[in-house]
């Protein structure tokens, strides 16, 4: 979840912006064609990835990835309103499910997409555009409030944003520089950004990496180190591991 809620978004074409009633649709989906985001104002379901389970109740947003494949089972049935899109910068994030606090906000910007999507006045696409994007800014907010009350791994944090891509980065020493133990550490680390230490660093990391080959200033030799790596090789692995997509390959569709 946390790539999600870090990443800079461009949407490239909404597929789609759809009201799915109580007991319609299909329960099983293969090699979706589009990324998705859908609000569930109801009901009990669960969601059965390749590799991961999801149980979704009332005013949770999920994402579905792009080329994903899952089965539903349902307990009790419940409307949902839901938007398919494309991206261009390949990236995939893991499925997930996000309980907002302020469902009414959202169902407001789903709604909307939902009747402008029916109704394709000129410039339709833009607004539904828009709409997601306000539901993506909405999720990246409220996901990152816990940070102001993180105050106890706070050195911790500040330590990494500094120094994550000049030098190979402990827990122990984060630990230390909180006072806490190494389990107090990560354990507090997960709770308040749903990812462990070292994973977060790599999200950083691999930001900073993809921002340099998007400049095209930068071979991929120089993008590894800049961003913290000393081996070529297993920087590109974690690149591709991280992107779906090379070093190389990323940096040519960025300069075309």
């Amino acid at each position: 979840m946390i790539n999600f809620m870090k990443h800079d978004f461009i949407i490239d074409k909404i597929e789609l912006a759809c009201f799915v009633g109580a007991g319609k649709g299909t329960n099983i989906h293969k090699n979706r064609t589009s990324h998705g985001l859908a609000i569930f104002l109801g009901g009990d379901r669960t969601f059965y990835f390749d590799n991961k389970k999801i149980k979704v109740e009332k005013n949770t947003i999920v994402y579905f990835p792009k080329g994903s494949n899952y089965t539903i089972k349902e307990k009790e049935c419940y409307d949902c309103y839901a938007i398919n899109f494309q991206m261009p910068d390949n990236v995939i994030f893991e499925p997930f499910a996000f309980k907002v606090k302020n469902s009414s906000t959202y169902v407001e910007s789903f709604k909307n997409s939902q009747r402008i999507w029916v109704k394709k006045k000129s410039g339709f696409t833009s607004k539904v555009k828009s709409e997601l994007y306000n539901i993506i800014y909405n999720m990246q907010s409220e996901y990152n409030i816990p940070y102001s009350n993180s105050s106890i791994i706070q050195p911790a944090v500040d330590y990494i944003h500094s120094n994550y891509y000049k030098e190979n980065i402990s827990v122990t020493e984060l630990a230390n520089l909180c006072n806490i133990s190494v389990v107090h550490l990560r354990n507090t680390f997960i709770k308040i950004f749903a990812t462990s230490p070292i994973k977060y660093i790599n999200s950083l990391k691999m930001s900073r990496a993809k921002e340099l080959l998007t400049s095209g200033l930068y071979t991929v030799s120089d993008v590894c180190y800049l961003s913290g790596y000393n081996d070529e090789s297993y920087f590109s692995r974690e690149f591709k591991k991280f992107f779906n997509i090379t070093p190389c390959e990323y940096a040519k569709a960025s300069r075309n």
